[in-house]
């Protein structure tokens, strides 16, 4: 489920012969959410405009009765989160000028959740559903696996579910899939990203990203999501890796396309990461064995502190180059390369190509050693 920008509706009219034609003001229209809480212990409907921080719009008494309503005016089209406890929410897509009726158990709060008149938030709880019947036909599978571990004929029965798990995950895929095409520019698309990662189904959210961009480009999630994808295609295998210049640990500025020529491997990792330093005994193996044979690994840490950074490697006998800004997570290199979790590597050939990423270990040196034959 982290770049920070902002960017604004433009609704522009230029006429260079008679002048300039001013803005005209978006016209708020008003929606209405009437609600009844079933076995209620709730005392209040909160509802919120979801953004990077969460903005209280108003909030309603829950009456004797079971009953709320809400009535607010807003612009435009956008995620909303109507709220009636710490553990209890119901996620929206509002549009102006809807009215939406709710209903709600306070016993069995989302699997009694009924929504009419707001499409977008029907979206989010269809997909759901999708979801949720995955995920019980999954569980059921893994159950009848375990349960058959000691069956002497388990090796041919873990195949037969293993083909049913796969076919049950692709058919819910295909299924929410099948919408976001569908529907390429609904916001609901963006509750899906748990569910299909976007780095493992780029392709797809690439399709739909021109058209959810153009619908809402000042939208949190949307920018979030367009940034990945922009990200995606500079940082793809095949693309030439994005040039950059970071200072070595003697303060000397080193490029990345000054290794360009040879087959280059770049290393994120930091001194305070436990999975990186347990790596660290594989990446020296590698460097000893194919450094000086058109083979260079650059080093990128994540750390805050030069000392911390410097320590670690001279510990861990680091003798390959090795760069930082000490920007921590707000490095700039990372976020231009994705960099979400680390140890993180990108294999470039001899033209600063990518062509491999992530890769550790036993994977990653059989790479190398197949590119260096």
């Amino acid at each position: 489920m982290k770049i920070k920008t902002n960017l604004f509706w433009i609704f522009f009219l230029a006429a260079f012969i008679s002048g300039i034609i001013p803005l005209q003001a978006q016209v708020k229209k008003q929606v209405s959410i009437s609600g009844v809480v079933k076995n209620n212990t709730f005392k209040t409907a909160s509802l919120y405009q979801v953004g990077k921080d969460p903005l209280l719009i108003t909030e309603a008494p829950i009456g004797a009765d079971n009953k709320f309503s809400i009535t607010v005016e807003i612009a435009k089209t956008d995620i909303y989160k109507l709220q009636f406890d710490n553990n209890n929410f119901v996620m929206m897509i509002l549009q102006p000028g809807e009215k939406v009726d709710i209903s709600i158990d306070a016993k069995d709060f989302l699997k009694q959740l009924v929504i009419k008149g707001s499409e977008g938030t029907s979206d989010i709880y269809r997909n759901q559903n999708i979801l949720m019947a995955g995920k019980t036909k999954l569980d059921s599978i893994s159950n009848l696996s375990y349960k058959e571990m000691a069956n002497p004929k388990y090796d041919s029965l873990l195949k037969v579910y293993t083909l049913s798990y796969d076919k049950v995950k692709t058919d819910r895929d295909n299924a929410l899939k099948a919408f976001m095409l569908k529907k390429p520019n609904s916001l609901a698309i963006l509750f899906l990203s748990e569910a299909l990662p976007i780095d493992a189904n780029y392709d797809i959210y690439s399709k739909i990203d021109s058209s959810l961009f153009a619908a809402y480009p000042d939208n949190f999630y949307v920018l979030n999501l367009h940034n990945q994808i922009m990200v995606g295609k500079a940082t793809a295998i095949g693309a030439v890796a994005p040039d950059f210049i970071l200072q070595d640990t003697s303060g000397n500025n080193i490029s990345l396309s000054s290794f360009f020529g040879k087959y280059v491997l770049i290393d994120f990792w930091a001194a305070w990461c436990g999975p990186c330093r347990k790596e660290m005994p594989n990446m020296v193996k590698l460097y000893a064995d194919f450094k000086g044979k058109n083979f260079e690994i650059l080093g990128i840490s994540l750390d805050k502190t030069r000392d911390k950074w410097v320590g670690a490697i001279k510990s861990e006998n680091m003798t390959w180059p090795q760069v930082s800004d000490l920007k921590f997570w707000q490095s700039e290199v990372a976020a231009i390369y994705g960099v979400k979790a680390i140890p993180y590597t990108i294999l470039l050939d001899k033209e600063g190509k990518i062509i491999a990423k992530n890769l550790r270990g036993e994977e990653l040196y059989n790479k190398v050693a197949s590119l260096l034959k």
